[in-house]
């Protein structure tokens, strides 16, 4: 008895999850097929986290950083409302749905290491893995409410509703056969009603049906998967990490050290002169800025795997080793914060020369990260008791979330204008290829500008207000577009 109830309420459970993602599916297609992201994004993720939520309920859940995580999903979905880089709505529409699923196998399993490579096997398991095994689950839920059906004992009221609907189909078919053949009219109208199925266009229908499908097939197999998982542990089976050898670290840091050692003394006869020491004959400063922090940069995040990975796999057993080590990697740390000096002096002679453009302006945030990780990482060195590895993770998730909300295109278009009213110089096709937050900026630009520059400018904000005029569903709302819709509209 108590079997058949607990078999009852699963199959009910299923069957409501049957019809959360079949209705979040719908939504999809509605939502986002054929139309520009825009509020839609925030709201369908609204939709997903709270479905997952209501499969969860009936267990009891602890604190984790699972629930932390739902603070850069909830901002990072909503940035498709603010702002309209391409660049950044690749990575979010990519990196939320990651940070879901990781999310709600944290929410679930609270105990799972997520600062270790084992848990990137975890996300792939859930995503990929346990999404075939229970991808034909809906199939025998509905199978299984139809056998259960037939156990239960149908009350009386409901057995005769059963027998008058039973009756009353047969009965129907005839009375409507002689009621069209009496009345020409109802005929018409009737014979009409067929019509409808003949208006449906099979070439819309069935791309969106199969979208729908797809959506729903995916969305019931991800959460039934956590109805039915295996007990977690929240230990991973695993070997031991090898320890490395101090002596043999020790030997690369210095080598490393000395060779950054000379590097930095050659940059101390130009970069912190304060320019009252030239370049080399035959140099400029244009040329010194045209190439290479790029490639610092590469130097930089080599160095920061380097430290990461001494700190983590080191051999702690010789204390004499360890600190020697120590000393070396915090001097690596050390030219590493130079070399980020270096690397974003080079940037901005190359922006004050040849303009800014969302590469540039990426690798500044790139270093700034780079520069808070090695702090930490040094601090680490000698405090190990600091989780490095999930500190890194929180302020990477943290950094680059406030940065989708910095309009970063904005700032762009800003500064190259500064840039032109100092120098008279300005790529105004590039700035045509920024989003919508540089149409204030692109509006000055053409005012200012001379004829070419204007035609430039004109010509694309002519297609950015065809574009914009074009979107009427409410799902595609966005707050850069609207201000740009009605800036351009005044000038029209």
């Amino acid at each position: 008895m108590e079997d058949n109830k607990n078999l009852e309420t699963k199959t009910k459970d299923g069957l409501y999850c049957i019809l959360f993602s079949l209705l979040l599916g719908v939504t999809f297609d509605r939502l986002f097929i054929d139309k520009n992201f825009g509020v839609s994004y925030f709201i369908f993720i609204g939709l997903c986290i709270g479905f997952f939520l209501w499969s969860i309920r009936a267990r009891s859940v602890e604190k984790s950083f699972g629930w932390f995580l739902l603070i850069p999903i909830a901002l990072l979905s909503f940035s498709f409302t603010i702002h309209t880089n391409q660049v950044f709505n690749v990575f979010n529409f990519l990196g939320v749905p990651i940070l879901m699923i990781a999310s709600s196998i944290l929410i679930v399993n609270p105990k799972l290491k997520w600062d270790k490579a084992s848990f990137i096997v975890e996300i792939l398991r859930r995503a990929v893995g346990d999404m075939f095994n229970n991808v034909g689950k809906p199939f025998s839920i509905l199978k299984a409410s139809i056998k259960l059906g037939k156990t239960v004992k149908i009350k009386e009221g409901k057995k005769q509703i059963l027998i008058g609907i039973l009756v009353s189909l047969p009965l129907l078919v005839i009375l409507i056969v002689l009621l069209s053949s009496a009345d020409m009219v109802f005929g018409y109208y009737f014979d009409n009603i067929t019509n409808v199925f003949n208006n449906i266009d099979t070439g819309e229908f069935i791309p969106h049906t199969i979208v729908s499908l797809v959506v729903f097939f995916y969305l019931f197999a991800y959460v039934w998967s956590f109805q039915s998982e295996r007990k977690a542990s929240g230990k991973v089976a695993k070997s031991p990490a090898a320890a490395w050898g101090g002596i043999t670290i020790i030997t690369v840091l210095i080598f490393l050290n000395v060779l950054y050692l000379v590097f930095t003394i050659i940059q101390f006869s130009y970069l912190y002169g304060g320019g009252k020491v030239a370049l080399p004959a035959g140099f400029t400063y244009a040329d010194y800025a045209r190439k290479g922090f790029f490639e610092l940069a590469a130097v930089n995040f080599i160095n920061f795997i380097i430290v990461l990975s001494c700190v983590k796999r080191i051999n702690k057993e010789n204390t004499k080793i360890l600190r020697t080590a120590n000393v070396l990697l915090t001097i690596l740390v050390a030219f590493t914060l130079n070399m980020l000096f270096s690397a974003n002096f080079k940037l901005t002679l190359y922006e004050n020369a040849f303009g800014y453009t969302f590469l540039r302006v990426s690798v500044h945030l790139f270093m700034l990260l780079l520069f808070t990780l090695c702090l930490v990482v040094a601090a680490g060195i000698w405090y190990r008791k600091i989780p490095i590895m999930k500190s890194i993770i929180v302020i990477t998730i943290s950094m680059y979330t406030v940065i989708n909300y910095m309009n970063i295109d904005g700032f762009i278009a800003r500064k190259n204008i500064e840039r032109f009213n100092e120098t008279g110089k300005l790529d105004a096709y590039y700035l045509t290829t920024l989003s919508y937050e540089a149409v204030p900026y692109l509006i000055e630009a053409r005012d200012k500008g001379d004829n070419i520059i204007k035609d430039i400018i004109n010509g694309n904000l002519k297609y950015r207000k065809e574009t914009l005029d074009r979107e009427k569903s409410w799902s595609e709302f966005n707050f850069s577009k609207n201000k740009a819709k009605e800036l351009l509209n005044q000038g029209s």
